[in-house]
Order: C-alpha cells, then structure tokens, then sequence
C-alpha cells in the first residue's frame, strides 16, 4: 500500500476534509493501544481521526515487556527495522527467596519462537510510543489532533462511525458510556522504581526478572532495556520509603544509578462488565479502558495491542460492508475471555509471592503450558479442532508474504481455494493441515484437509 507524508508535528489533518468527509474511526487516545490501532486503520486504509491529550508521548518507562504476538503485531505495522533496536530479549522470569536463591522457575520451559520472535522483550516505552506516532505519518488519511481533550466520547460519532475509547483505566469514556467494572479480587499498594545505570561500575544484578519472596518486603526486580532497571516493592498502608534504602541492598547508589522515578501505584484486576455500547453499539473500549490488571505477568500493553489487533480487521470489514455491524460483538467474545483469564493468571503470580514468602517449600509445579496454546481465541474453538483459534506459525518470516487480508495458506502448490482467497504455498506453518484459512489477525479460522 502506497502512503503518504502528513502536514504537521503537531496536527496531521487537512481543515477542508474535516468539513466535508466523514471519517471511519474516532480513536480517543495515542497511548500504545490507540496508537497500534491507529496504525493498523491505517494499513487498511479506513479514515481515522485520533484524539490525545497531550502533546508529546509519554515520557516515563511505565510498560516494560511485551510478548512474541505483540512484536508480531508492530511487526505487521511496519516496524520489524526499528524494533531489532528497541527491544532487549528477556530471560523469563524466576521466584527466588530473600536471599536470591531460585524456588522454582514459573515457565520452566524454553518456547519455540512459533511467531516469528523471541517470547519475551523488554523496551523502553517512550521509544516505542514514539515509534508508532512516527508511524502515523506514513498514512494519508489518519488525522492526529494533539492536545485534544474529549469530553463526551458520544459526540465524535457526529463525524466517525465508529469510536474506540483507548484512553486507559482512568479516562473517563468507560463511566460516561454506564459500563461498569468486573473486579477480579486483587488490590494492593506498591512503589515502583526505575533507574538508570550509571558508567560506574555497579553490582551485578540478575539478567532474569525476579520476583523476590522476602518475607519483610515482597519485591519485583525486571532488568530491563539497555541501562535501564525496575524494582516494585509493595507497600503498607500509606507508608513513605526512602527509595535509596530500599536499593542499597541490591547495590545500588547514587553513585551508580540515576533515579527515573519512583511512583506508587495501586494495582487491580478489573474487567469491564460491557466493551461495545453507546448508540447502536458503535463506541468499543479497548486497553486500560477495557481491562486492567497486577504487572507480574507483564501483560498489561500486550493485552492491549491483543485488542487493537482483533479490532482493526473487523472494523474495517464493518465499514467497507463485507460483514454485518454484529462482526463487533466477537470483539468481546473472542477477547473478554482472554484478558480474564490473562488477568486471573496475574493475579496468581502476585499471590504466589506472599504465599512463598510465607512458606519456602509451598512452590507450585513449574509452569509448562503448550506454547501452542499460549495464543488462542476461546470464541474460535467452534468444533474442537486443534488449530482453529490458534495464531499461524511464521516460520521464515511469513508474514511477509501474507496479505492484510484473509488469506489461505496451503502445504501444497496443488490446494485450490474453495472460495477465491489468494493462497500462500508454505509446507512448515499449517499445524499439518492441507491448509488453513487465516485472518487479517493471524488467527487461523478455519481448515481444509
């Protein structure tokens, strides 16, 4: 697809269309789910009008890990080039007692890379978010209003079709639309604290995420790109820390590390009860908006940019009328599922900590799940066929050499599509189906032997 240089830094949008043309989507938000979706309307070509608040990405390192089909997915935006520079492949991640000492593993296991990445990376999101701004300009018809406030999410309907609230846990659209939230039963107080490692020589510190079972202070500890490093300590009440004692222990100084910030967050496990609703259900919820949950599976913007994924396709069969408007109830049905059970799984891992923190030989067994499994659409498994509502392999880098489309992919040259789709010949990628048929998401639909 041919794309066009926008206008402006600060506003990419044409005065006279904004009168005259309609626009497809209204995206509230330019956080990373905003902006993936924002990026992938582009790369279907739907007119896309994006809403933010601020004026420049944001500038702390909240987020910090995302998984294979997350890369997949900026993957498909474009930004495989950039991405090799902006992402660190993570070791995984361990519980250890107070003293460091490993009490068991929780992926006791070492993943193929069956989507074409590694699966675990830590970044920086500052560089990321500018990553998928920067994106934006490729696209003609993607318009960004910077320090655009919007106060009823309802009005932009006026001039879109469609709106996606992306404006995270706090940003008001889920409240104005009546939708509730599902609490799942964790909340608790922890201070997070990013640094910078300085030139000096430091301590060394372990290259794997460790989640410390220390029976005075459970802790979090994620190595993180480049110089940068976290530790979350969780907190008692409304109790205030001296940051450097807390570090000291690990080795780390004013001398040798740089403090980025240290916040106190309060972490949930929240669901909304509802992810499509105002007029004829044309405002979706999506992100923080949708779901949130604890950081200790680190899957917060993964979950994200899973639902901006699942969205854009849809979005723009919708719009461009090859499938009914109720193609977006599988928006929820095939993704609610998902983030709860991505959130119960978060929720466990924090337990998990003050539970061993409490008895040291109350380890759980490693976790080993199929890896195969890891990706999976519940709402997809329409016969209990292994394969369907599963995300296609890509061996070879594949992707490449799919369309942004539904696309048949076949083990042989002789397969013949049943229905005129274009068909990717690719022996290694097809679960040992004569072929599959894939969506715009990867997501495998249905096959044919």
């Amino acid at each position: 697809m041919s794309v066009e240089a926008k206008h402006s830094d600060s506003e990419r949008s044409d005065p006279e269309r904004q009168d005259s043309e309609r626009y497809d989507v209204a995206i509230i938000g330019l956080g990373p789910t905003g902006a993936t979706l924002a990026n992938l309307c582009g790369l279907h070509g739907l007119r896309t009008i994006v809403h933010e608040r601020s004026t420049l990405p944001y500038s702390q390192p909240r987020a910090c890990h995302i998984d294979a089909e997350v890369a997949r997915v900026w993957q498909q935006c474009g930004f495989e080039a950039e991405l090799h520079q902006l992402l660190t492949v993570s070791d995984g991640m361990e519980y250890v007692d107070r003293h460091g000492r490993r009490l068991f593993n929780f992926e006791g296991f070492v993943r193929e890379p069956l989507l074409g990445w590694y699966e675990d990376y830590v970044f920086l999101q500052p560089e990321i978010e500018s990553m998928l701004r920067r994106g934006l300009d490729r696209y003609s018809q993607v318009d960004v209003r910077l320090a655009s406030n919007v106060t009823d999410p309802t009005a932009l309907l006026d001039d879109a079709a469609f709106v996606v609230a992306c404006d995270g846990g706090g940003g008001g659209t889920r409240e104005q639309l009546g939708s509730g939230l599902v609490d799942l039963g964790y909340d608790e107080q922890w201070l997070v604290v990013d640094v910078l490692l300085r030139a000096e020589p430091v301590p060394p510190l372990p290259t794997i995420i460790q989640q410390v079972c220390d029976p005075t202070r459970l802790a979090t500890f994620v190595p993180g790109h480049g110089a940068h490093r976290r530790w979350e300590f969780r907190l008692q009440g409304d109790e205030q820390l001296d940051v450097w004692e807390l570090l000291a222990p690990w080795g780390i100084t004013p001398g040798n590390g740089e403090l980025v910030r240290a916040v106190p967050y309060r972490f949930h496990a929240l669901v909304a009860d509802r992810w499509r609703a105002g007029p004829d259900g044309r405002v979706l919820l999506a992100g923080d908006a949708a779901h949130m949950m604890p950081p200790f599976m680190g899957q917060g913007l993964c979950s994200g940019v899973r639902d901006a994924a699942n969205l854009a396709w849809k979005l723009s069969e919708v719009v461009r009328g090859s499938s009914a408007a109720e193609l977006l109830d599988s928006y929820e049905s095939e993704r609610r599922p998902h983030a709860e059970t991505v959130v119960a799984m978060s929720v466990v891992a924090g337990r998990t900590l003050a539970r061993l923190a409490a008895d040291e030989t109350d380890a759980p067994d490693p976790m080993q799940p199929d890896p195969r499994r890891w990706s999976r659409l519940p709402g997809l498994d329409l016969r209990g066929r292994f394969p369907i509502g599963h995300q296609l392999p890509q061996p070879d880098r594949l992707d490449e050499r799919l369309p942004d489309d539904w696309v048949w992919v076949a083990s042989d040259s002789s397969f013949s599509s049943p229905d005129g789709r274009t068909v990717v010949v690719a022996p290694t990628a097809t679960y040992g189906e004569r072929a599959v048929l894939v969506r715009p998401d990867r997501y495998i639909a249905a096959t044919a032997n």
